[in-house]
């Protein structure tokens, strides 16, 4: 349980160091696309680290894939919403959150199904 706070602190400094630099940028720029690339690479080795404990908890992994998505997903669509972004206005921001929502829920509740962790490729 520790760890899966610890890593929640984490992802969240990292989307906050996004949200800096992409409003000191106006926008997305490079600075702002490696920061978010930084929040994958926090995801993906929080789920490496996390891969025990997750194993044979299917709804603690579900829980992690929540809390994922709302920390990244829900904090960029925020600030682009706010800040009125080209791409929240157009409709594409939606479309991809939606799409990526959809893909979530089919992937945590393989989780579940299967008793634990559902990433083979891990």
């Amino acid at each position: 349980m520790r760890a899966f706070l610890i890593y929640g602190l984490v992802l969240s400094v990292v989307m906050a160091g996004f949200h800096i630099v992409a409003a000191g940028a106006r926008g997305i720029d490079l600075a702002a696309l490696i920061v978010l690339a930084l929040a994958a690479v926090t995801i993906a080795v929080a789920a490496v680290i996390l891969r025990k404990p997750l194993t044979r908890a299917p709804y603690a992994f579900f829980v992690f894939h929540v809390v994922s998505y709302v920390i990244v997903a829900g904090s960029t669509s925020l600030h682009a919403f706010v800040a009125d972004w080209a791409g929240a206005r157009g409709g594409g921001l939606g479309w991809m959150i939606g799409l990526w929502s959809v893909g979530l829920l089919v992937h945590a509740f393989a989780s579940v199904a299967r008793n634990g962790f559902a990433d083979a490729d891990l």
